[in-house]
């Protein structure tokens, strides 16, 4: 039996929590796991989608919801059941310019979470519980894995060790560059060691002009010493709020100025100052 048209929909936002915030631990302004998972994650393969939104529970015709109900069309053997609640995504990147492997990120962005209702052998009803920016049509479920806690404490700000360098990718939209609160992603994740907490500073190479000589010592320099550089200048420092295999999401906890992609991303750890 199909099920009947269901009139309005569930309440489903409650009270958010209440977290410990710290300046020197989530950046200057006030933070929730939302405004994390918010921010677009950087992606080296192409999801594919399984289960996938088909439109509202309208006759308005809208493409795009920030509450209400929404119409998922069912797969076989998908697992739906009444009060599961998931994720729902959706690919910023062109699909058809996807970047081959070591070749750069696509962008994934998060833009709700979603509790079904109802289902029938044909078709399931979700619930709208929040969203990001707004939850549209051709955006895919996946299971929520859960709210992430953020970091109460992060690591002590050691001395930055030169020897690992890491890269800023992007931002929400894309975004490249950031000042203090700002949330971005870093090319470093569990694999090569982040944890939540950990603490990195950013510092930029910035290079001189042509011909612009200098008798700066060589332990004081970067680069290729064959050539006259300037030492590496700081930016500001990040602390991770959350930790994927080969990228973590990082906010900023000072900045000295604009910090932006292309900038060198080293981690504080070192018992002993460098330059």
């Amino acid at each position: 039996m199909r099920i009947r048209v269901i009139a309005t929909a569930v309440a489903a936002l409650v009270a958010a929590p209440v977290y410990a915030q710290s300046i020197d631990v989530t950046g200057p302004r006030t933070l929730t796991p939302a405004m994390i998972t918010c921010t677009d994650m950087p992606i080296t393969a192409k999801p594919i989608p399984r289960l996938v939104i088909a439109g509202p529970h309208l006759t308005e015709g809208r493409t795009a919801m920030a509450d209400g109900l929404v119409v998922i069309n069912r797969t076989p053997d998908d697992g739906l059941a009444i009060g599961q609640r998931y994720t729902s995504q959706r690919m910023i990147t062109d699909p058809k310019r996807f970047p081959r492997p070591g070749e750069g990120y696509g962008d994934l962005r998060t833009s709700g979470w979603l509790t079904i209702r109802a289902i029938d052998q044909n078709n399931a009803l979700a619930s709208i519980d929040a969203v990001c920016d707004s939850v549209e049509i051709g955006d895919f479920l996946e299971p929520f894995a859960g709210e992430v806690p953020l970091p109460t404490s992060a690591a002590p700000p050691l001395y930055p060790d030169f020897n690992e360098r890491a890269n800023i990718i992007f931002g929400a939209d894309n975004r490249v560059l950031f000042g203090d609160g700002d949330v971005f992603s870093i090319d470093r994740g569990s694999a090569h060691g982040a944890v939540v907490g950990a603490r990195y500073a950013i510092y930029r190479d910035f290079q001189p002009p042509s011909g612009h000589k200098t008798t700066m010592p060589t332990e004081m320099q970067y680069g290729n010493t064959n050539r006259p550089v300037l030492p590496l200048v700081y930016v500001g420092d990040v602390v991770v709020m959350t930790v994927f295999e080969q990228m973590s999401k990082v906010i900023v906890t000072k900045a000295v100025n604009g910090i932006q992609v292309g900038d060198i991303v080293v981690p504080r750890r070192n018992p002993t100052p460098q330059q």
